[in-house]
């Protein structure tokens, strides 16, 4: 590429003949090298359109002239040729210059607040500036209305605690919220769709599926819950028994119902809990929480988990469930209440370890959303840490019943069918 003398000018000052508008040799030079690849085609057109001196009145005239390149030289081989004969190279510049064309649409109106769905999107709430103040608390972080469900869909969700609360409001507020799998024991209310438990980390979603459609048996661990004085399964948290015999009677039955619930959602909610995790060292198991005394620490391992890792076991989890439930959408969200404990405090405080953890779980949900089509992400996590003014407990861990409901008309405003009918 030859290098323009002097500098290359993006915006004259408007006192300058023509300012704000005129390009010079300098930009067109880099502009005609970052559109069209090497060969006779490029090398023309700086010969023809960027040499010394040679100003052009506007970008749009500029590329209005390439644009009529194109299509005369176009017509004219195809004329002296034919079809057979059009020469590549003009070709291949052609397809560069209409791609050029679409990527600067897009590209010079990505900051244009009435070009976008929800103009208050773009820009940073400032309840300082002097023509059109807004504040952060508040702010519904979303784009625009999706249209998942209404009240009639069969909707379900696994997660961490913050799961359970998307779960009681769905069922105090109507929706078809599934229930394959419940027990007076858990509560007042089921807080997942077929006692499951509490998950926390992305290997128990992968896990959850596995084994529902026995591509995996777990092993048969039981341990004693010293706080709710209490037997459970380890990859089962939170969900009580009374004794190992009551475990193991429960095993078939269970798994029936996880088959169930994941067959008959049509919108699944996970949320994304922690990044640290146990592992059980004879087979890889994740369990669903950390160790409670020695003899598990004899038996599990520490592992903090990467992004690929976390995506891989995510993808598992819905390629496992659409191969039995194909019109299944999910919803990712990362939740906002903290760890409680750091595995890791040799070196990381738990409030950097914390921040490390949803940092990855965040990049994890927007890289799994990416590469899959109808899996969503919902901002409930975004809505905590940043929009809402008091939203955590005496505890600073967990979300006041009130966060979660100004979180969950989000969530209607978000994906509920004519959320406003």
């Amino acid at each position: 590429m030859q290098t323009p003398d002097g500098p290359t000018v993006f915006w004259p000052p408007a006192s300058q003949p023509g300012g704000k508008a005129r390009i010079d040799a300098r930009y067109t030079r880099h502009l005609i090298h970052s559109i069209f690849t090497a060969g006779a085609v490029r090398e023309f057109l700086l010969s023809a359109f960027a040499k010394d001196g040679q100003e052009h009145e506007n970008l749009s005239a500029f590329v209005g002239q390439l644009r009529g390149f194109f299509s005369d030289n176009l017509a004219k081989n195809m004329q002296e040729a034919g079809m057979a004969g059009i020469d590549k190279d003009l070709i291949e510049q052609a397809e560069n210059l209409a791609l050029f064309e679409r990527e600067f649409l897009v590209d010079s109106i990505r900051y244009q607040t009435s070009a976008k769905p929800n103009p208050d999107a773009v820009f940073w709430p400032n309840p300082c500036h002097p023509d059109h103040p807004s504040s952060l608390f508040g702010t519904q972080p979303m784009v625009k209305n999706i249209g998942l469900l209404d009240k009639t869909t069969p909707v379900g969700s696994a997660g961490s605690c913050f799961a359970s609360e998307i779960a009681y409001y769905l069922q105090n507020n109507g929706y078809n919220y599934v229930i394959t799998e419940s027990d007076e024991a858990d509560g007042p209310q089921p807080e997942s769709c077929a006692r499951w438990g509490i998950i926390f980390n992305t290997p128990s979603f992968k896990q959850l599926a596995e084994k529902a459609f026995s591509i995996r048996a777990l092993p048969k661990l039981a341990e004693f819950h010293p706080a709710g004085n209490y037997w459970q399964d380890p990859f089962r948290e939170n969900i009580p028994f009374a004794d190992t015999e009551a475990i193991e009677a429960d095993r078939d039955a269970h798994l029936r119902a996880c088959r169930d619930a994941l067959e008959t959602c049509k919108v699944f909610f996970i949320t994304l809990g922690l990044n640290e995790c146990w592992e059980f060292k004879p087979d890889g198991a994740v369990v669903s929480r950390n160790p409670k005394s020695p003899l598990h620490s004899a038996l599990l391992r520490h592992r903090v988990l990467t992004v690929e890792e976390n995506v891989d076991h995510l993808q598992t989890f819905l390629d496992v469930l659409r191969a039995h439930n194909p019109d299944l959408r999910l919803v990712v969200t990362v939740s906002p209440v903290p760890f409680m404990a750091t595995g890791r405090a040799d070196t990381h405080h738990v409030v950097t370890a914390n921040a490390h953890s949803k940092a990855v779980l965040r990049v994890t949900a927007e890289n799994f959303c990416a590469a899959n089509d109808g899996v969503y992400y919902f901002p409930s996590y975004e809505m905590v840490m940043h929009c809402l003014e008091d939203p955590w407990e005496a505890d600073q861990r967990h979300v006041k019943r009130s966060a979660v409901a100004e979180i969950m008309k989000m969530f209607e405003a978000m994906f509920v069918i004519n959320p406003d009918a």
